[in-house]
């Protein structure tokens, strides 16, 4: 008795852990988050020339590090605060999408993009990581990051947005 008890535990252990893996495998089958499925046809603040290297000297190994070639996209909520000068404190509902390459050739075969994605859900005086959330992926689910939120911390007066007017006229 206590034998087949055993096993049958053993089976909805293992049917379980089966199942969990599955379900990690459906996000590449899933729709982008509708707040950005369509950043493509938005404001390239990178237009003239690909974020690369390490200009804020803290990148480390994170969007690519120092070897990555990077874009910009901004959705039309936020292209105005972004594009203008300090101080910074973007929209409600602005959205800002990274294209992240491992190199130069990646970047000009436009091939193995990462994503990150950085979205402003409250609207107030007050610049405040928490009112940001972020994805780390093309398809991935927007929340709050510690991870995300300790990097951008740095970039508390410019309302958490490292690329902004001001950092673009640097880049020139």
């Amino acid at each position: 008795m206590r034998k087949a008890a055993y096993m049958k535990l053993n089976a909805v252990v293992a049917i379980s852990a089966l199942l969990a893996g599955c379900s990690t495998l459906s996000a590449p089958f899933r729709d982008a988050d509708p707040r950005w499925a369509d950043y493509k046809s938005w404001t390239k603040v990178t237009e003239l020339e690909p974020s690369t290297g390490n200009p804020t000297r803290f990148l480390g190994g994170v969007h690519m590090g120092d070897e990555g070639y990077r874009d910009v996209y901004v959705n039309d909520i936020a292209k105005e605060a972004l594009l203008g000068s300090a101080p910074y404190n973007l929209p409600e509902g602005s959205v800002i999408v990274k294209e992240q390459f491992a190199d130069q050739a990646d970047w000009e075969a436009n091939r193995k993009a990462a994503h990150t994605i950085s979205v402003k859900v409250a609207k107030t005086d007050e610049l405040s990581k928490d009112n940001w959330i972020w994805a780390d992926s093309y398809k991935g689910d927007a929340g709050e990051s510690a991870f995300c939120s300790g990097c951008h911390s740095i970039a508390a007066k410019t309302d958490f947005v490292f690329t902004h007017g001001d950092f673009l006229k640097t880049q020139e």
